[in-house]
């Protein structure tokens, strides 16, 4: 998301390099030794290295002028995931062609691209690859463009400010290996059943009255009978997740078992929902409610992915059987969270982080 509040219109300036810096003082070294002397090739060189030096800015100057760069970064990302952000270069000179730019962008991992060559008056598309270890909220900053266009004398940049945020979701695990171990988990799964729906069950022969759009015109031709197909039923269960985000190890061995934990709640919550449920999250100190699709998907995940563990005393939500509302309950719990099964974990299947692994999307 783009802060319009902290956009503002980008200035040049330039910085100097080492070379640049001698180069500086040999000129103002020959054109004082001219100037006590009076000696007119002391002149020509100095007049020569004012040019250049001039020029070198004017130049650089023109090449930056109205040249911009707009950041476009993907919908959402995982943790652990290879992802892309896609740099436009804009050249709105209508004369000029703008050449040697360098685009640095400000964020976590700051890369540079070198753009060669822009004409006038097009645009110059390319990309970053980014690859984020850890879930969580990242924010990109300002970008700077610049260039030592036309000589190297003088590093012009541009600095434009437009700060963006993305958010990183937990990472996905295989979700045959997280419910592998609880078959009350595996039972929750889909199950079809004859009915209204887009996947076949059966055929049959038809009888009098029914939908002829159903009826299977081929099946029909080699049975030398009309033949009705059956579809399953499209039922759309509920599921409340309750994942406790207590910890009482906050060392790194434990940060790690409770990212794992994270993740395989976020698996769960992004197969069920890719697969028709209504899903229902609830947390220490947040509850999402029932809701299906798309959308709700996201919505969870978001939290998942800015969720911090707590303290076992930090009170909250916990699981109930209340909080089902009629729904199956599945309760996503840290291996290393010492704390013993209570009387309303039994309304739960439950979820071990340690039973997580293998990446998956």
């Amino acid at each position: 998301m783009m802060h319009p509040a902290k956009q503002n219109k980008a200035r040049v300036f330039s910085t100097m390099s080492g070379e640049t810096i001698v180069f500086l003082v040999l000129f103002f070294s020959i054109a004082l030794a001219g100037f006590n002397s009076g000696n007119n090739l002391l002149y020509l060189v100095s007049g020569v290295m004012l040019a250049g030096i001039l020029v070198s800015a004017a130049a650089g100057y023109l090449n930056l002028a109205r040249v911009s760069v707009s950041r476009r970064l993907p919908p959402y990302v995982f943790s652990d995931q290879a992802c892309r952000m896609i740099l436009e270069v804009t050249n709105r000179k209508k004369r000029f062609h703008s050449y040697g730019v360098k685009i640095v962008d400000g964020s976590a991992q700051e890369r540079a691209v070198f753009v060669p060559f822009v004409r006038k008056n097009e645009k110059y598309t390319t990309e970053i690859k980014l690859q984020f270890g850890r879930r969580g909220l990242y924010r990109f900053d300002s970008i700077i463009i610049s260039s030592r266009f036309p000589w190297g004398l003088f590093d012009l940049k541009r600095k434009k400010s437009g700060q963006q945020d993305l958010i990183v979701y937990p990472a996905i695990y295989e979700i045959r290996r997280i419910i592998s171990g609880s078959s009350r988990i595996r039972d929750e799964f889909p199950q079809f059943t004859k009915g209204p729906g887009s996947g076949l069950y059966g055929v049959r022969e038809y009888r009098h009255g029914e939908d002829i759009s159903n009826i299977s015109w081929k099946l029909s031709a080699k049975m030398d009978k009309l033949i009705v197909r059956e579809t399953e039923a499209e039922e759309r269960r509920r599921v409340c997740i309750v994942f406790d985000n207590v910890l009482d190890d906050f060392s790194e061995a434990g940060l790690e078992s409770f990212e794992r934990t994270v993740s395989a709640a976020a698996s769960v919550i992004w197969y069920l929902c890719r697969n028709g449920y209504v899903v229902k999250l609830v947390t220490r100190d947040r509850i999402i409610p029932y809701g299906g699709g798309s959308e709700q998907m996201h919505k969870m995940l978001i939290v998942l992915a800015l969720i911090e563990p707590v303290s076992p005393e930090d009170t909250g939500y916990t699981p109930d059987k209340r909080l089902l509302e009629g729904g199956t309950g599945v309760l996503v719990r840290n291996s290393r969270a010492k704390q013993a099964p209570r009387p309303a974990d039994k309304d739960f299947a439950v979820i071990i982080s340690e039973a997580a692994g293998g990446i998956s999307r």
